[in-house]
């Protein structure tokens, strides 16, 4: 029942990325960032900031030379299957390298980039190297179509790549013998902790693709909805930054373990050896473990918002509380459809594995919830004009990477780790649980009210039975109103293109997607 001290609830980049610039401009001492996607080139958007300059290179400059030291770790991707992530991540490294040459004490920042040391074993290598080798001749392909200069540039910023790929004559060819290392695991987490006493957590990281406004007026591939928390908590940004001292040690297996005190963590660690496995030491399940603690003390409403609804074991203990509690009511918030399948066009067997979980979770849902279970999508006000998988109910699609779970008056978390299997075992996650009442009821009128009319009654975001058929009749009315006559954002998610997209892959952990 802690109150968190100065507790914000933030909603979109707008609001985000302007508290984490007021945050990072009142430092006296350190940043400690841990980011899945940090880019320096990133425009600034308060009036603080922009008054130092344009972007987060000029924020960075400026603190430098006032003394400030800054620790900052960027993921990397596996070169092979996430290529484009790979040299975003390097890409990144190279800019804030370049900082060295504008600051007079350069030693004050050091920037990593940080690949999760796990590895998939020989036998799934070498089973996989076609398909492996084919991903790669794809990479050379668009690399050999850019223009020689950006051709040189992007390569730069590819060092893994570059070990797996021969340039001869002007034309990349993937090297013929050898088995590319995978890397199954990522570091998705997205925090920051300023002088051991303001903590910024959730599931934002720092780049221009994230940046919409709570109206999400751009175009559907523009939108980008997510909920980070601010707060002033020194016990629990000590802890955060602890964590982000040692995580890298502790995924390499060279420190013990330690789950960081008063916060919410999914860690996984690389297995000795080169046995026939896909998966890295599961080892801190701290997320799932406070999912399953607040889903068993759920008594009238839970709430969730993801990127995606594809872990069994989460529906498994969903659907025994449902039997267990005939009044509890469940509102899941998902995205139309995943963001590579909507805006990249994207249908590889992850992209059909993945849909294929979700469908099964959400049927497992609807038949053990009946009518007290709903799924809303958000859209926008607008008329779509084509039909693909980008628009829900005739609107673009608004795009939910927020990752927010609420139970009752109870707990809220908020975390970077989407529900499913990989954020729950694999993946590197950090996150916060909020307990005291009203502040948990504040997190929850913030985040839901985010997609409501602004006339919406107190009953639209309360812990009620009546919630559910709130929300659904509120999303029925919308789908059918035209886009410009909506109250709100919310339109009924429809289960059916996942489930006629998916397909299920035997065998294949459901962690890999």
């Amino acid at each position: 029942m802690a109150l968190l001290n100065e507790l914000e609830i933030l909603i979109t980049a707008e609001e985000g990325y302007r508290a984490l610039e007021e945050a990072v401009l009142a430092a006296k001492d350190r940043v400690d960032m841990g980011f899945r996607v940090f880019d320096p080139r990133t425009p600034l958007i308060s009036d603080a900031a922009r008054a130092i300059g344009g972007t987060w290179v000029d924020l960075l400059v400026a603190k430098l030379d006032e003394g400030v030291r800054f620790n900052i770790s960027i993921s990397d991707f596996d070169p092979v299957v996430r290529a484009e992530l790979h040299r975003g991540s390097w890409k990144s490294f190279s800019v804030l390298a370049g900082l060295a040459e504008l600051v007079a004490r350069p030693d004050l920042l050091r920037a990593t980039i940080a690949d999760h040391p796990a590895r998939v074993g020989w036998g799934p290598r070498m089973v996989l190297w076609p398909k492996m080798q084919s991903q790669i001749a794809q990479t050379c392909g668009t690399l050999d179509a850019l223009d020689p200069a950006k051709r040189r540039e992007a390569l730069r910023c590819m060092p893994r790549f570059r070990t797996l790929a021969d340039d001869t004559d002007g034309a990349l060819r993937p090297r013929k013998f050898g088995f590319p290392p995978m890397i199954p695991v990522t570091h998705h987490q997205k925090l920051a902790v300023i002088d051991d006493e303001v903590l910024y957590i959730g599931g934002l990281d720092l780049d221009g693709r994230r940046m919409d406004t709570p109206d999400h007026h751009g175009p559907a591939e523009e939108t980008w909805h997510d909920v980070q928390l601010c707060l002033r908590e020194p016990l629990l940004a000590a802890s955060a930054r602890r964590h982000l001292d040692r995580f890298l040690a502790e995924c390499a297996g060279d420190c013990t373990v330690m789950p960081p005190e008063g916060l919410l963590r999914t860690l996984s660690v690389r297995r000795e050896g080169e046995g026939p496995h896909l998966s890295p030491e599961v080892c801190d399940t701290g997320i799932l473990d406070a999912h399953l603690e607040q889903i068993a003390q759920a008594e009238t409403l839970i709430y969730f918002e993801s990127q995606f609804l594809r872990d069994p074991v989460l529906a498994e203990a969903l659907v025994a509380r449902a039997a267990e509690k005939p009044d509890l009511g469940l509102v899941c918030v998902l995205p139309a459809s995943p963001m590579e399948v909507a805006f990249e066009n994207a249908s590889g067997l992850d992209q059909q594995y993945g849909e294929y979980l979700q469908a099964k979770c959400i049927g497992r849902l609807m038949a053990a919830f009946g009518e007290r279970f709903f799924a809303a999508t958000p859209a926008q006000k607008t008329e779509a004009e084509a039909t693909d998988r980008a628009v829900s109910c005739g609107a673009p699609m608004i795009f939910v990477h927020s990752k927010v779970s609420i139970f009752d008056d109870k707990a809220a978390l908020v975390t970077s780790a989407n529900l499913n299997g990989r954020s729950m075992r694999w993946d590197t996650e950090m996150g916060l649980r909020v307990t005291h009442t009203e502040q948990v009821r504040a997190v929850r009128d913030r985040v839901m009210r985010a997609w409501l009319p602004e006339d919406a009654e107190p009953a639209y975001t309360a812990a009620l039975p009546q919630t559910v058929d709130l929300w659904r009749r509120l999303a029925m009315t919308n789908a059918a109103t035209a886009p410009q006559s909506r109250r709100g954002f919310l339109v009924p998610y429809d289960v059916r293109p996942a489930k006629s997209f998916g397909t299920p892959l035997p065998g294949v952990p459901v962690e890999m997607v």
